[in-house]
């Protein structure tokens, strides 16, 4: 999808065929002060927030609440998320948001996320692979009752997917960042916007401008669990670009990032 797409005003093009209830929509929120950043203006990792708690409120308006998924031993984790935000609004500001279930893959879902201003401009525009696992996180396929959903949406989509590092490139600036109870979600992983802030953290060490860029894309890739009480984080930067590598005390690769300004 090209920016112009990404930032144009209402749905999205991915969303205009799909039926009504396979999009959601939420007028009441708003940019709480603990989601800004020193310069009062709304954190990347908020946006995930929001994009979770709308895809929350999306999938109980269409009956399938916590109840139902832990009755049948599945749940969804996020995959990948590639994130545009553009000019970041700041705390107490409105804010419109909405998503969509714009495609299914083997055990896969994809959801258009989009935060917009009270004017109607794009703030964000997330497309966001969820995989679907049972208790154990491996893997599942949908139940049954949700296949005639699945038919109905009648789109797939390519996963978003971050190649690994070259290790004869550029050299990394290595930051160990200690993970806090905080960080872990009600599932026992570090939740997905909790990576981001532990990217940008490790970000700010090394590149601290490219966290107030007022257009920038995220992309991240999620690609294994830790109980670990630090991490190793791997950063290379270049102009208008960054990297973010994530791995566990044994050198597993936990998170892929990257950073882009965007103009």
């Amino acid at each position: 999808m090209s920016l112009a797409d990404r930032l144009a005003p209402g749905l999205a093009p991915d969303e205009t065929s799909l039926p009504d209830h396979a999009r959601y929509r939420d007028q009441g929120r708003s940019v709480r002060f603990d989601e800004c950043n020193r310069a009062g203006t709304m954190r990347a990792a908020a946006v995930l927030r929001h994009a979770q708690d709308l895809a929350w409120q999306h999938s109980e308006t269409l009956e399938y609440g916590r109840a139902w998924y832990e009755s049948r031993g599945v749940g969804w984790v996020v995959r990948s998320v590639d994130l545009l935000i553009d000019e970041p609004p700041h705390s107490n500001e409105e804010m419109t948001g909405t998503t969509a279930l714009v495609g299914f893959r083997h055990v896969m879902a994809r959801r258009r996320t989009r935060l917009f201003s009270q004017a109607g401009r794009v703030i964000a525009d997330a497309a966001i692979d969820w995989v679907m696992t049972d208790i154990n996180g491996r893997p599942v396929r949908f139940p049954g009752e949700f296949q005639p959903f699945v038919a109905e949406v009648g789109a797939s989509f390519t996963p978003e997917k971050i190649p690994p590092f070259a290790v004869d490139d550029a050299p990394a600036i290595t930051i160990t960042i200690p993970l806090r109870v905080a960080d872990f979600d009600p599932l026992g992983h570090v939740n997905n916007a909790a990576w981001l802030e532990i990217a940008e953290e490790a970000l700010y060490a090394a590149a601290p401008a490219h966290l107030s860029a007022p257009r920038r894309r995220i992309r991240l890739e999620y690609l294994a669990l830790t109980s670990d009480p630090a991490v190793r984080c791997d950063v290379r930067v270049s102009a208008g670009h960054a990297r973010v590598d994530i791995y566990d005390a044994q050198g597993t690769p936990l998170v892929r990032a990257l950073f882009d300004v965007v103009t």
